[in-house]
């Protein structure tokens, strides 16, 4: 496929190269981006393939289209952004996805300006633009780089209480519990203990499901102080993800976790919490 590739970039052939790279896995997508951002020195002309591919009926060839936006971004912000903004509502989830990548990747180049657009976008209409801003920030988080610790947790502050699924499902177990608390533990558990005082069930949701992820084991005496707090809590959907913290904290961490549940077992507030973890341990 590499050579069909090479092939049709060679000749501008860009109609045949959509159809090429339809079905492709990601390595020969990603190699499609680097011969077309290595076959031309202009940026325009490679804003025009973006644009171009972005327009194709096949997913793949909007994926190509998201990953040579960031190479076009520095000569044409605006109109880098635009169609971003556009292949981060794509219907398709892979773009998404792409997408998504895309921004973490402008972000990490140029996070000022791009703080300033993710702000915006945290308060779009669609719930797959606002999924972006927490996948920009995972993948900034990445760097560890600790003078932007504080400002993505504070960008992404105001999605805790957002109930929409898309969000849901990657805000607290995602973008805090696999990035932000791996590779900020001290600034994000800061943040967690004063988001564990909220009454909104969806923060405190998201609060315990950061301890369910794959950075919560390495902190399971510090994760303990904020959900004994948090199994006290009367509603089903905020104990439920408590008990989903500690039966997947339980299976790392046995010997801290399974002696708090046994005490749990034993006070009326938080033995239905108990129960329902100790099913999966």
């Amino acid at each position: 496929m590499r050579e069909a590739i090479d092939r049709v970039i060679e000749e501008q052939a860009f109609d045949t190269l959509a159809e090429i790279l339809e079905g492709a896995r990601t390595p020969e997508l990603r190699y499609a981006v680097k011969q077309l951002a290595r076959s031309t020195d202009r940026e325009e002309i490679l804003l025009d393939h973006a644009v171009r591919l972005a327009s194709r009926s096949e997913p793949a060839s909007r994926q190509v289209a998201c990953g040579l936006l960031p190479k076009v971004y520095p000569s044409d912000s605006k109109g880098t952004l635009a169609l971003l903004l556009q292949l981060a509502d794509d219907p398709d989830w892979t773009v998404r996805e792409s997408a998504g990548d895309a921004c973490g990747k402008l972000l990490r180049k140029h996070f000022p300006r791009m703080m300033e657009v993710l702000r915006e976008w945290r308060e779009h209409s669609s719930p797959n633009v606002r999924r972006t801003v927490l996948i920009a920030a995972a993948k900034a988080a990445r760097t560890r780089r600790l003078e932007w610790a504080e400002p993505l947790l504070k960008l992404i502050e105001p999605l805790l209480s957002d109930r929409h699924p898309t969000l849901r499902r990657n805000l607290g177990p995602f973008t805090i519990g696999s990035a932000l608390l791996r590779y900020y533990p001290d600034m994000t558990f800061e943040y967690l203990i004063k988001w564990s005082t909220s009454n909104d069930e969806q923060v405190l949701w998201n609060v315990a499901m950061a301890f369910s992820a794959s950075a919560g084991p390495r902190l399971v005496k510090k994760a303990l102080i904020i959900l004994r707090k948090l199994s006290l809590d009367e509603r089903r959907y905020v104990w439920r993800a408590v008990a989903s913290a500690m039966w997947k904290l339980g299976r790392k961490k046995p010997e801290i976790v399974r002696p708090e549940l046994a005490r749990w077992l034993e006070d009326e507030r938080r033995v239905d919490v108990a129960r329902e973890a100790l099913k999966y341990l």
